[in-house]
């Protein structure tokens, strides 16, 4: 799917892969395995793309059971993921015109706003599009939500084109708000999606109507199954509908206040680690932690944590950049620019190169260099809120589960099951 020929090359120049390419092409395809051990088969075929995987599923049974084992799935990952480099961005973007999710997959460089490979988006929203909640290891959580309403999880391997819907939990009987968050537990080899529910007070009359602490469920995707948990949740308030989510470290983040007394609050972000299902707090500087919580929100900076502080005075539109240079310690926040950009809404990626992708509320996505304080249309329109930009990497996630795409829409395995069936019988 990604015309990566930078990564390619690197691949077909293998020796090893080059020799057994001859031996394909002299002694066919069932003749292979007699001739090669397994475990250099495994060497040579972890090299290699997801869409050449995924044809060689049907060579024979063997093969296929090769490549859709588990640590065959995580070992080419693990290849896959040794240059960073070369990690391509996924961009979607709403188009309200065509009245449509655009999703491309892109080049970390120069080449971003001018070559790219298109992604055939299989879903419809009713309300328009889906919210992003993350992705982690070519693997995209899809939310449709409308006013505090979950209607449907998606769980979307596009290299693969596969896809699995999440059982909807049970709703609570009152109103109420949520928030998710979605990572990875290399320990379990599992995904999970953490729902954080705050239950409406119905007793209550004050801006905090909503019980704390939170209710909490856990989907895990090889249990296939939601699940309650007493999990610790702090007794604090995460911020409903504009809320967003990084993972990082292991752990889920999303910014959160606490209620101080009759009057006061104090902002922080609460995280959610994947692997021990523990709720920790992260404190914010004093500059953060007593400002506007709406003003704020969580991102990444390369690989540290990173939280943004908007000014949404119109015409001076703004937002500061801090950094967590030692993951947990409080002290090691480090302010590092403000960008000032008029008709800034949303800063929505940190590039490898150092530049920062914006959206306007023009609804143009621009580059902004901070250094030089310039900024320069990359030539995408789209709704401001459906901007998207994330590191993507090609994956085998859910090679062996059955998808739940719409009928109708391609699927990957049906465009190479014909071509196979007579070899995978043997």
């Amino acid at each position: 799917m990604i015309n990566d020929e930078g990564s390619k090359k690197n691949t077909y120049k293998t020796p090893i892969f080059l020799q057994a390419l001859l031996h394909v092409r002299k002694l066919g395809f069932h003749s292979f395995n007699y001739y090669l051990p397994q475990e250099l088969l495994h060497e040579i075929l972890i090299k290699l793309p997801v869409e050449s995987l995924v044809r060689f599923t049907g060579v024979n049974k063997s093969w296929y059971s090769l490549i859709t084992h588990p640590k065959f799935i995580i070992n080419h990952l693990n290849y896959t993921n040794l240059d960073q480099d070369k990690k391509p961005l996924l961009l979607r973007f709403y188009d309200r015109v065509a009245k449509e999710e655009n999703y491309t997959i892109r080049c970390d460089d120069v080449t971003f706003s001018g070559k790219f490979t298109g992604v055939e988006f299989p879903f419809k929203s009713p309300f328009g599009y889906f919210r992003i909640v993350g992705i982690c290891n070519g693997l995209v959580c899809l939310l449709d939500d409308l006013f505090g309403d979950m209607e449907r999880v998606v769980f979307w391997n596009p290299a693969i084109r596969k896809s699995v819907d999440l059982e909807m939990p049970a709703r609570p009987k009152y109103p109420h708000m949520f928030v998710l968050g979605f990572g990875f537990c290399p320990v379990m080899n599992d995904y999970k999606v953490v729902r954080v529910v705050y239950v409406k007070d119905l007793v209550k009359d004050s801006m905090f109507k909503f019980t704390v602490p939170p209710e909490v469920q856990i989907y895990s995707l090889s249990a296939g199954s939601w699940r309650n948990v007493n999990a610790g949740a702090p007794s604090c308030y995460m911020v409903e509908y504009t809320w967003s989510q990084v993972f990082v470290f292991g752990s889920v983040h999303w910014v959160a206040f606490r209620k101080l007394g009759d009057s006061g609050f104090r902002n922080l972000i609460v995280s959610f680690h994947m692997g021990d299902e523990v709720f920790r707090e992260v404190m914010l500087p004093d500059s953060l932690a007593n400002d506007t919580v709406y003003d704020l929100s969580v991102s990444v900076f390369g690989d540290s944590l990173a939280a943004l502080k908007y000014s949404k005075v119109i015409g001076q539109e703004s937002c500061c950049v801090w950094v967590m240079r030692e993951y947990g310690a409080a002290e090691s926040w480090t302010k590092l620019y403000t960008i000032s950009v008029p008709g800034l809404t949303r800063t929505i990626c940190f590039r490898k190169d150092g530049g920062v992708i914006l959206s306007l509320s023009n609804n143009e996505l621009v580059s902004y260099d901070p250094v030089t304080g310039r900024t320069k249309d990359l030539g995408i329109r789209g709704n401001i809120r459906s901007f998207y930009v994330g590191t993507y990497v090609e994956s085998l996630i859910m090679l062996k589960r059955q998808s739940s795409l719409v009928e109708g829409i391609s699927n990957i395995f049906s465009d190479f099951a014909t071509e196979y069936a007579v070899i995978a019988e043997q």
